[in-house]
């Protein structure tokens, strides 16, 4: 031992902390082997004993009692009179995961070591642990902190089972009055440990938590981490069982795929695979491997189990748990003018950065903005005003989620980046001081899950820590690794920043993700599920695709003592139009299933009755697909080798692959069943018609080695039906050359060093002086080479199947249009193609320009290799070239009786007017019967006509006065309506009002508003006759509506004696602020 060194380091680990190293083994051996007489030690229970809140353990029993905890503080008294006499000491074991782990005390010369030792258990061989520890000697003098080094993290496993300091104090510093570390002649040693799921044993998640986790597909542990979320949300888990799945098709239904999973996790004994889950999704493998952002996965997720909730008793279950309320003002601050919008959210985003703590980011989310000089907000009749802009909370939901925005954009960088900054959140919050008015019951929240993500902005990964009853009790579930944990390492040690004295953890580890449940709810959301609250229908179902699954398993068993024979027949070769003579990723074999103890003889039988063709007229090639990148044949003789037993013979091969040559009916009626190598060689015939662009299977033949090419070349001829005399060029696929000197035989020509068979030899016309795209074989070969299946989809129509091509790589813009008006029958020039944007969801993307002059590959170079390639399409009305001086204009059509909508798209050119605009949607709608055929323009927003466009207005100043619309948006949108034939004709005291519809609240409009002819001075009564007239419906639906006025934002009651007053209706700067509103009252 280097007693001058301050420090002890393994040479196996001179590489890790040069503040922190492990003892060399060799000569612990030999210091365990010198203490035979160590004196029998004892645990400190010094209730002062300075570590952790809740984390002190205090007697050996307890230690012993929860074996699987992840951390622990134990102490280690030695007598000082052991360590000047230089003895190792070892105190008992305290079991952390499983593990043992001990206090070793090293004594030197110079100074006293102090280490961790973990020894696993002899039979685990590969067994290994990560912790984290801090080492310290406790320090008697009231108050005083104890003497410590610098925290040691390791990876404890066989070779490396201690790890520590061989100088931890001198024994200057240990007696040193001063310190007070040497007490009753004894010096106490302490530990706190924490450390992760061993690796290289059996850790039974089930066992020792009660829970199951999650096989990890690749890169899935973000969506395990908010499925194992949702699953303890159990008044969602009980809301999922009861989706009707009896009718879906299990490999694409999102509720039962999570019904199934969510029942294994709650009765299963093991991880729960999640695959069920990604396939009803329409992910691919790839997808799998490639993380998606969290809070898109959740609420894609949501989503879809409302979208399947609807229409069902479970209708508004999402809404009920996670949905939120909030009010967006604006507030003017010198005029009577307020505008309110009330919106709906199932998570927050919270700001992190340069925020101390959860209450600094909800403070900053309702903070007001002030709205002045050039940003002063257009208060309509009272023009520019200053005003306060924000959000207020009006509810919060049962079930709260919490989006922490550790991943934003830096213009610096231009590029996403995460921000590891210190946030803290904690166990209880309220949120009273955040809503507009108190709720019913206080905004109490309990933390349930914390969702951590560990990595950058380039990947990583995610666990979660949840509270699974609420009561303080933690588990880490880290993919289908469950244990349980304290409440500091799921809180505390997830706030992040730059703290050491709060985490051991990396820095990058932090909290990304926050679930709080209400406590008022607890109760409800948190409610117990046994198998009684699961339906009777699905717990059958569930069992039938267990039922279903042992079988295949049992199948997979019996497949064991079966050998699957692969029967290539030349209708396969037929079919290829590449190289070689199929394709194995995408070939069909004639299969059965035989015995390995059955014989050649018996397969033969077998293969002779399936195909009803005498043994005497077949032979059977094995076909060796990797032989390097051809697909050589080898002959079977079956009359030497037919009693030998398949198992003898395939072992090599399995499934066995065979080409069933079955002899032509022009042959003698026995075919040969013998082949000699030395003399015969068996080959493929093909021929390449260049003026058809495609390459023909002529058949296979046995020819003796001696036989001149010439003479192959007249028999092809003759076969094809050419004159005899047709010269021929002859391409070799395996060499992939030309044939030259075709009065040469066989065996000097090809290559016969395998002794394998199968050669393939293409005959052709001499097509190279002509100017063919593709004149030769070889050219043709390289061309099919390079192609790319493309997937075109209808961009107008999502319902319309879609169209799949292979197309080669070379092809141009003006070839691929070519191709597709061929297959949609429509002109070439009225089409236009977008790309394709996808993410969990492919949608259209970008138009391709029509002058695009690169190729189908260039195009389609997404940098995603083996994946098929998406483009969207649409038809046009006019040419893709006049679309250049034309403006697409999204807008809705909406049938003369107010039930009908649908979006139109036109294109008009610039320079054009309304009028022109309304002639060409007259030439896309059906107009109703008896119609006058005359349109208008309207303008609608929020569920309200806010102006009636003149047809005298140019596209240019509607484009310019009117801010832009978005299509199918019930918020804002265009509008084309038939004129009713009683609008047509306006007198002076006659006026178009609009009518919208409303419930309960003014923003609470919905429907489809439409136009009335009012008269001045004509009563209320009168008008709302003709509105119900209007909307054709029955006087005891129409009790339930009523009438008011809408002037300026307020509701002005009527009574059907009140006589109109047109004055009050009359536009504004060409926008309405006076209409009529039908109250729809609720029962």
């Amino acid at each position: 031992m280097d007693v001058d060194s301050d420090k002890k380091e393994s040479t196996e680990t001179s590489d890790k902390q040069d503040s922190a190293l492990n003892v060399n083994t060799e000569l612990q051996h030999q210091l365990e082997q010198n203490n035979g007489n160590m004196l029998t030690s004892q645990l400190s229970e010094d209730k002062d004993f300075p570590c952790s809140k809740d984390q002190e353990i205090t007697s050996f029993d307890d230690l012993k009692t929860d074996q699987y905890r992840s951390e622990a503080t134990f102490s280690y008294a030695v007598e000082y009179a052991k360590l000047i006499k230089y003895q190792t000491q070892y105190s008992p074991a305290v079991y952390v995961r499983l593990l043992p782990w001990k206090i070793m005390v090293l004594p030197n010369i110079r100074a006293l070591g102090f280490f961790l030792q973990c020894r696993g258990d002899i039979d685990w061989t590969a067994w290994s642990c990560k912790a984290y520890a801090e080492l310290r000697i406790k320090c008697h003098k009231p108050d005083a902190p104890p003497y410590t080094r610098t925290r040691i993290k390791h990876i404890f496993c066989t070779k490396d089972k201690d790890y520590g300091y061989a100088n931890f104090i001198s024994w200057q510093d240990l007696i040193d009055p001063e310190k007070c570390l040497v007490n009753n002649e004894c010096v106490t040693f302490e530990v706190h440990i924490v450390a992760d799921i061993p690796r290289g044993i059996m850790w039974d998640s089930k066992k020792y938590t009660g829970y199951v986790g999650l096989k990890n597909q690749g890169a899935t542990c973000y969506m395990n981490s908010i499925l194992q979320t949702l699953f303890f949300t159990n008044q969602l888990r009980k809301a999922v069982y009861k989706i009707p799945t009896e009718a879906d098709d299990s490999s694409d239904s999102v509720g039962l795929s999570l019904q199934r999973i969510f029942y294994e996790l709650q009765s299963g004994d093991y991880p729960v695979g999640t695959k069920i889950l990604t396939k009803s999704f329409g992910w691919e493998a790839l997808d799998s491997f490639m993380q998606h952002d969290v809070q898109e996965f959740l609420r894609i997720l949501l989503d879809k189990l409302e979208t399947t909730m609807n229409n069902t008793s479970l209708e508004g279950t999402m809404r009920r748990l996670f949905e939120g309320k909030m009010s967006s003002y604006i507030k003017c601050k010198n005029v009577d003018y307020n505008s309110i919008r009330y919106e709906t959210f199932y998570d927050i985003q919270l700001n992190i950065k340069d925020k101390k703590d959860i209450f600094e980011s909800f403070k900053e989310y309702i903070a007001s903005e002030n709205l002045n000089g050039d940003n002063k907000y257009d208060a309509g009749l009272y023009g520019l005003q200053e005003a306060s802009k924000g959000v207020i909370f009006t509810a919060f939901p049962p079930v709260l989620h919490l989006h922490l925005m550790r991943f934003q954009y830096d213009p610096i960088t231009d590029n996403s980046i995460k921000y590891n900054d210190r946030f803290e959140f904690y166990e209880q919050i309220n949120l009273d001081q955040f809503l507009l008015e108190k709720e019913k019951t206080p905004a109490d929240y309990v933390l349930h899950a914390v969702l951590v993500h560990s990595g950058d902005n380039n990947g990583g990964h995610y666990v979660v820590f949840i509270n699974p009853k609420a009561d303080g009790q933690w588990f880490k579930f880290n993919d289908d690794l469950v244990s349980s944990c304290s409440k500091t390492e799921a809180i505390e040690q997830n706030y992040g920043g730059m703290d050491d004295k709060i985490s051991f953890q990396p820095k990058c580890s932090n909290a990304y993700m926050l679930v709080y449940i209400r406590l008022s709810e607890l109760s409800n959301v948190l409610a117990n599920i046994t198998k009684e609250d699961i339906p009777y229908e699905l717990l059958e179902r569930l069992d039938e695709v267990e039922r279903i699954e042992v079988s295949k398993i049992k199948y997979f068993i019996e497949a064991e003592l079966y050998i699957t024979i692969n029967i290539l027949t030349e209708d396969v070769f037929e079919l290829h139009q590449r190289q070689k003579l199929f394709d194995p990723e995408d070939v069909f074999h004639h299969i059965i299933k035989v015995k390995q103890t059955a014989t050649v003889d018996e397969m033969m039988n077998i293969i002779s009755k399936a195909c009803c063709t005498p043994k005497n007229r077949m032979r059977i090639w094995t076909v060796f697909l990797s032989q390097g990148r051809n697909q050589k044949m080898a002959f079977y003789d079956i009359e030497h080798d037919g009693y030998r037993a398949l198992e003898s013979i395939t072992t090599r091969y399995k499934p066995w692959s065979i080409f069933l040559e079955i002899a032509p009916p022009d042959v003698p009626l026995t075919m040969s069943q013998t082949f000699d190598a030395k003399k015969d060689i068996f080959m493929f015939i093909k021929f390449y018609d260049a003026l058809n662009n495609s390459l023909n299977y002529i058949g296979c033949a046995q020819l003796p080695l001696d036989k001149v090419i010439w003479d192959i070349i007249v028999e092809v001829n003759a076969k094809l039906g050419f004159d005899l005399a047709t010269k021929l060029k002859i391409y070799d696929e395996y060499t992939k050359k030309y044939i030259i000197n075709i009065k040469e035989p066989l065996k000097n020509i090809l290559d016969l060093s395998d002794n394998l068979q199968g050669y393939i030899l293409v005959f052709e016309k001499d097509y190279t002086k002509t100017n063919m795209d593709v004149p030769t074989v070889k050219d043709y070969f390289l061309d099919v080479m390079f192609r790319t299946e493309v997937i075109f989809l209808d961009k107008s129509n999502p319902n319309e199947p879609e169209i799949i091509l292979e197309m080669p790589n070379r092809y141009t813009y003006d070839q691929m249009v070519q191709a597709i008006s061929v297959r949609i029958n429509t002109d070439f020039d009225k089409i236009q193609f977008f790309t394709c944007v996808s993410n969990l969801k492919d949608s259209p993307g970008t138009a391709i320009p029509y002058l695009f002059k690169g190729t189908i590959e260039e195009l389609l170079n997404d940098g995603k290799k083996g994946r098929s390639k998406k483009i969207y399409y649409q038809r046009l009305s006019l040419s893709i070239h006049e679309l250049d001086n034309n403006k697409e204009f999204k807008c809705v059509w909406v049938s003369n009786d107010l039930k009908e909508e649908k979006e139109l798209v036109l294109y008009i050119n610039k320079n054009d007017y309304v009028k022109e605009l309304l002639e060409e949607a007259a030439e896309k709608i059906q107009f109703s019967e008896n119609s006058q055929k005359q349109l208008r323009l309207l303008k609608v927003s929020n569920h309200k006509i806010v102006a009636i466009i003149e047809q005298n207005v140019s596209f240019e100043t509607l484009q310019k006065s009117y801010e832009p619309m978005i299509p199918c948006n019930p918020q804002k949108t265009f509008r084309i309506e038939e004129i009713p034939t009683e609008d047509l004709q306006l007198t002076e005291n006659e006026m178009l009002i609009p009518v919208t519809h409303f419930s309960k609240e003014l923003y609470n409009a919905f429907g489809v508003p439409f136009l009335i002819k009012a008269a001045n001075g004509e009563t209320y009564g009168t008008l709302k006759q003709r509105i119900q007239t209007r909307l054709n419906v029955t006087d005891k639906e129409w009790e339930t509506y009523k009438l008011t006025v809408i002037s300026m934002g307020r509701m002005v009651d009527m009574n059907d004696d009140s006589l109109i007053e047109l004055n009050m209706f009359k536009a504004y700067r060409n926008v309405i602020t006076s209409c009529f509103a039908l109250e729809h009252k609720q029962d």
